[in-house]
C-alpha cells in the first residue's frame, strides 16, 4: 500500500512540475448579469441575477476559483385573506463558494467549459406558510450547481462569457414545519471575461 501511495505522490509531483514548466497557467476574472428562472415549481419565479468568478487555471484546462452570486426573483401572487390583498412570492439568495471548471479548446476563439460548484447560500424567501400567509424566512445552507459556458475571445485577454446553470438548494423554505429545498433554479448569464 505504501508503494502505491508513493508512486501516486511521485506521479502528482511530476505532473505538477511538468504543468508549471509549460508556462500555461492562467488567471480568469469574469462578471455576469442575467436572469434567474424557477421553471420547475408552481411559483414560477423570475428575476435578475449577477455573479463574479475569479480562478486560476492549470495548463491541462482545469481551474479552481471563487464564485459569488446573488439573485432576486418574484413569482406567483398569493392572496392574503386577512388583509384582503395579494403579494408575490420571492426567492432571493446570495452565495459564495468554490467552482471547478474544465475548459476545452482553451486557445481557440470559442472555448466551451463545464463547471461544478459548491457554495454556502444565504436565502431570504418570502413564501406561503400552512395558512396561506406569506412569511419571510432566513436560511443558510450548502448548495450545488452544474454550469455550462462558452467563452468568446475577442483578443488575447478580453472575452465575453455566456453561461447557464442548474442550481440545487440555493433557496430553502419551511412548509408545515419541514425545511425543504426549493426546486432547482436555472440561471442564464452574460458578461465580460479577462484572462491574464
Amino acid at each position: 500500500m505504501r508503494r502505491v501511495s508513493r508512486i501516486g505522490a511521485l506521479a502528482g509531483v511530476l505532473l505538477f512540475t511538468r504543468s508549471a514548466q509549460a508556462a500555461g497557467w492562467r488567471g480568469y476574472l469574469s462578471l455576469g448579469a442575467g436572469v434567474s428562472l424557477d421553471h420547475l415549481s408552481d411559483w414560477n419565479a423570475k428575476g435578475a441575477a449577477v455573479n463574479a468568478y475569479f480562478g486560476v487555471e492549470a495548463p491541462l484546462g482545469l481551474s479552481l476559483g471563487v464564485y459569488v452570486e446573488g439573485a432576486e426573483t418574484w413569482g406567483a401572487a398569493v392572496e392574503n385573506l386577512r388583509e384582503d390583498s395579494s403579494h408575490h412570492v420571492q426567492l432571493d439568495y446570495k452565495q459564495i463558494g468554490l467552482e471547478v471548471r474544465f475548459r476545452v479548446l482553451r486557445d481557440r476563439m470559442f472555448s466551451p467549459w463545464l463547471g461544478l460548484r459548491l457554495a454556502r447560500s444565504d436565502s431570504r424567501p418570502l413564501t406561503p406558510d400552512e395558512f396561506g400567509q406569506l412569511i419571510r424566512q432566513e436560511f443558510a445552507n450548502m448548495s450545488a450547481a452544474v454550469r455550462f459556458g462558452l467563452d468568446w475571445w475577442l483578443g488575447d485577454h478580453l472575452g465575453i462569457t455566456a453561461a447557464t446553470s442548474w442550481q440545487w438548494c440555493d433557496v430553502r423554505y419551511e412548509q408545515e414545519a419541514d425545511k425543504r429545498c426549493a426546486k432547482p433554479i436555472n440561471n442564464i448569464l452574460l458578461g465580460p471575461t479577462l484572462r491574464f
